[in-house]
């Protein structure tokens, strides 16, 4: 067995099993024509360490169900491993899939080996193939591990297999950061998903320049009348040809020394000696001074040079490697084997063998997965029938559709390896082996107590000493606050996809996402929460109030229908901090501040990832009903427990902002609520706690309550107050009151809670409103003028800073906010310096005049309630709204 060298006259003998198996290997993927899974189970995997090991083998879909359909129901448990300690796939297209390579990664690096030998012990331990060795941190073996990782995430979009996908995800993340193909270095892999092999190798000679002298070839199957080759010899012309063979070559032998004589070329026939089978593939070119060895997986056949995947061909992978013309001639003679020099009358002996494929069955089974009961569930194609049986080769179940409408068994099924029957019990469709997801995905985990994910990216083991630090990792291990830490526990995760340019399948890694989101086991806990008003049966939100009192858990259940009724009834308790738990082992001023500040801001931004609707449709709500739950905690935790709370009121302020903010929106159509359906979002708010908006009411009386920089505080908050008050969000209790009281120490009643945060909504200071948004706007100039008169239009805006109104985004916007400030309806916006006007009244065309004199321009339709929310949900502009013929720069003057 052999290895085409990077460097160096030297063509060393490469041993696959030796190199690829071994304990310190971390992911082993491999794909393969057919493969030994007896080997495999038995022998090689037994070399792996242990976890974590991410294995994955892509065979041929026909090779892989004989394979499987050959195993007695009393050998299916020797398939015990497969599907739970590494995955198994059959690649299923027109052609074969028919490439053969190894990559293995250790942590010292990567070792890629591509060649013609399957994994079996023929084709990795018996001397008759050849393969090329590829090393990370070599610039050669850099380039050639990037290019089959593009190649792989191809064949993976290809297969379209979520499971698959995540692990691949994962094998990205592992593949060493160096192996990254430099500019200057081309990558000697060629596979022919897009472009045939041969055209690609006639392309490199003809970039040479160079006449070819000599072309030898050796391959243990042909085409029946050696079309392949005859389109080599067409395309490098060679002045002579040498060909290797064996009494098993598999070409019509006579058909293939007519074509060799048709060349002109001077042509020999070596036959190798002993006479046994070879199989590798290897096509020797050389040209002057210049000689290329090809090899890899393609024989000399259509199908696997002069087609692509698209074109119905194989499936390859080759490599084409510049060498010196000894190395090259050296290749073709394996070890322990000499040859004998004969002429093209020796050919006439060899006749072409058939392999016949057995017919595909009426149903392709594509996968099953174990369920957590016992069940299975399938995907086939065609999309499955009502009366077909799911048998696991010793008994079988019906099949009947869950409320997604997959097809899963009615009853649990224990055996391993699983086919489809039909109604009369016959076999409709191949057999795959069942998925273990839970052995799976405990296979791409280290053996540890804990693993890193247990904290928040910005705390620390020590931060576990403080109640609000371990109530943030209760948060953290009981819900999703940031999808993208889920992200990142597999591996690259989308950050890889689309790297070195190759094409990529968005939907399956979509899918993979959704389905790997969809299966965090923090979903349940959302599930429990909406089951009531309440935090009844949210056992970690109950877990999450004992962490913040320090105290270890009680029995109690929570008030049934006040979280500050909840709060207030423990006012005289006094905290119990745990054996060997320091009562305070920080500052208010030490770093778990400044961390545990920027976990709950993080976690605010990520509220608007779309991707965590995926965990569950409410997550977002149910995110921020437990975070008011925990600020509002900490409010009163600074009266009742001053020494023991890490962040300050003006924290506990501005986090509450920033997740208010972001959940009702400003009015603008901005927020998270805003961008539901009606139908959804009544349901959205009808499963809310019913104790939720009498908390929202206490924490955002505590952002305006009386003190420095009211006025500046008022503004601020006002197109959110106004938005949380719209969505019914805003309601002031009794349990307010009592609730603020406590914690400022006054007698604060709950008409006055109601009578300021109104008054809040309805705070006018002008000059202070147009400098604030001036600001926000980057406009030169903001004025607020007198009516203009108009019955229809109640506010004026004076702008400087605005030059082109239609395509400015911030116009719609700035309407919007002047129109929540003033509780108005229509805004007349007028430019200070050119002296365009813009007027917008719901239920009336939008009038735009560009200059003094010019003609007046309308909208095409009226402005409608809800279009300019749209608008600027959309990040649109006004001339979204106007005819789309019209110019709004022809009436401008210069």
């Amino acid at each position: 067995m052999r290895s085409t060298p990077e460097n160096g006259p030297e063509i060393p003998t490469v041993r696959p099993i030796v190199e690829l198996f071994a304990g310190s290997v971390e992911a082993l993927w491999a794909t393969t024509y057919t493969m030994d899974l007896g080997l495999f189970n038995e022998f090689l995997l037994a070399r792996l360490g242990d976890p974590p090991l991410n294995i994955a083998v892509l065979a041929d879909h026909r090779r892989l169900a004989s394979s499987l359909a050959r195993i007695p129901a009393e050998r299916a448990d020797t398939l015990a491993p497969v599907n739970r300690r590494w995955l198994l796939r059959g690649v299923r297209i027109s052609g074969a899939f028919h490439p053969k390579s190894y990559l293995a990664v250790t942590g010292g690096g990567a070792t890629l080996m591509v060649g013609s030998g399957n994994l079996s012990a023929g084709g990795l331990d018996e001397g008759r193939e050849a393969f090329t060795s590829f090393r990370s941190g070599t610039p050669v073996g850099d380039a050639a591990i990037d290019a089959w990782r593009s190649w792989m995430r191809r064949l993976v979009g290809i297969v379209g297999d979520t499971t698959l996908a995540a692990r691949f995800r994962h094998l990205e993340g592992q593949i060493p950061s160096s192996a990254v193909a430099p500019q200057h270095v081309s990558s000697p892999l060629l596979h022919n998903l897009d472009t045939p092999i041969a055209d690609q190798v006639a392309a490199v000679v003809a970039e040479s320049g160079v006449r070819v002298n000599e072309l030898w070839l050796a391959a243990p199957f042909y085409d029946a009348n050696a079309v392949a080759v005859g389109a080599l010899l067409d395309a490098l012309m060679p002045k002579r040809v040498k060909l290797f063979v064996t009494g098993s070559t598999s070409v019509n032998g006579k058909l293939l020394a007519e074509r060799l004589a048709a060349s002109g070329a001077d042509v020999s026939v070596a036959a190798y000696e002993p006479d046994q089978f070879v199989h590798a593939k290897l096509i020797g070119i050389l040209a002057g001074s210049r000689a290329w060895l090809l090899s890899g997986s393609a024989n000399l056949s259509s199908a696997a040079l002069r087609l692509t995947h698209a074109t119905q061909g194989n499936i390859e992978l080759a490599v084409l490697a510049p060498l010196d013309a000894d190395e090259v001639r050296t290749a073709f003679v394996p070890p322990g084997t000499t040859v004998g020099e004969h002429n093209l009358r020796a050919l006439t002996s060899l006749s072409f063998r058939t392999n016949s494929e057995p017919e595909p069955p009426t149903v392709q089974l594509v996968t099953a997965t174990a369920l957590p009961d016992g069940r299975i569930e399938i995907t086939t194609e065609p999309p499955w029938s009502g009366d077909w049986l799911l048998d696991d080769l010793t008994c079988h179940q019906p099949l009947i559709a869950d409320d997604h409408g997959h097809a899963r068994t009615a009853g649990p099924l224990d055996g391993r390896l699983v086919q489809l029957l039909d109604a009369g019990e016959q076999v409709l469709s191949n057999r795959v082996v069942v998925d273990d997801p839970d052995a799976l995905a405990a296979t791409l985990i280290k053996n540890s107590t804990r693993s890193g994910a247990d904290l928040p990216l910005e705390l620390h083991d020590a931060d576990l000493h403080t109640p609000l630090g371990r109530a943030l990792v209760r948060l953290h291990r009981n819900l999703a606050m940031d999808v993208s830490e889920l992200a990142t526990t597999t591996g690259t995760g989308m950050e890889a996809r689309g790297e070195s340019g190759e094409q990529t399948d968005d939907d399956l890694w979509d899918r993979l996402e959704r389905e790997q989101l969809a299966r965090d086991p923090r979903a349940s806990v959302y599930d429990r929460m909406w089951r009531r008003h309440t935090l009844d049966g949210a056992e970690p939100l109950v877990e999450l109030l004992e962490a913040l009192r320090a105290r270890a858990p009680v029995t109690a259940r929570p008030h049934p229908h006040s979280l500050l009724a909840q709060l207030l009834d423990r006012t005289h308790e006094k905290p119990d901090h745990g054996e060997g738990i320091p009562a305070r082992s920080w500052t208010p001023s030490a770093r778990i501040r400044v961390r545990a500040r920027n976990v709950l801001r993080r976690w605010a931004a990520a509220q608007t990832d779309p991707r965590l609707v995926w965990v569950d449709p409410f997550a977002p709500a149910g995110n921020f009903a437990v975070i008011a739950l925990t600020l509002a905690h900490l409010r009163l935790d600074q009266v009742r427990y001053p020494e023991r709370v890490e962040l300050t009121e003006e924290d506990l302020d501005e986090i509450w902002q920033l997740w208010l903010r972001p959940f009702v929106g400003t009015g603008q159509g901005d927020g998270w609520l805003d961008q539901l359906d009606k139908s959804t979002r009544t349901q959205v708010l009808d499963r809310l706690p019913i104790w939720l908006p009498e908390a929202v009411a206490a924490l955002c009386w505590l952002v305006l309550q009386p003190g420095s920089d009211q006025r500046e505080r008022v503004v601020a908050f006002k197109p959110v107050l106004a938005a949380a008050l719209g969505h019914g969000l805003l309601d002031p209790t009794e349990m307010t009151s009592r609730y603020l009281s406590a914690v400022t120490g006054l007698a604060i009643t709950c008409d006055k809670v109601d009578d300021q945060l109104l008054a809040a909504i309805d705070f006018i200071d002008d000059e202070l409103w147009c400098a604030r948004t001036a600001e926000e706007f980057g406009l030169e100039e903001l004025r607020l003028a007198a009516s203009p008169g108009a019955k229809a239009v109640q506010v004026r805006l004076d702008v400087r800073g605005i030059s082109a109104p239609f395509v400015d985004a911030r116009v719609p916007r700035l309407v919007l906010v002047a129109r929540q400030y003033r509780r108005c309806d229509g805004v007349l916006l007028i430019d200070a310096d050119s002296g365009w006007r813009l007027a917008l009244v719901t239920d009336e065309t939008i009038a735009y005049l560009p200059n003094v004199g010019a003609a007046l321009a309308e909208s095409s339709q009226p402005l409608i309630p809800g279009s300019l929310e749209a608008v600027c949900a959309a990040g649109g502009v006004l001339a979204d709204l106007f005819p789309a013929a019209y110019d709004p720069l022809k009436d401008v003057s210069t």
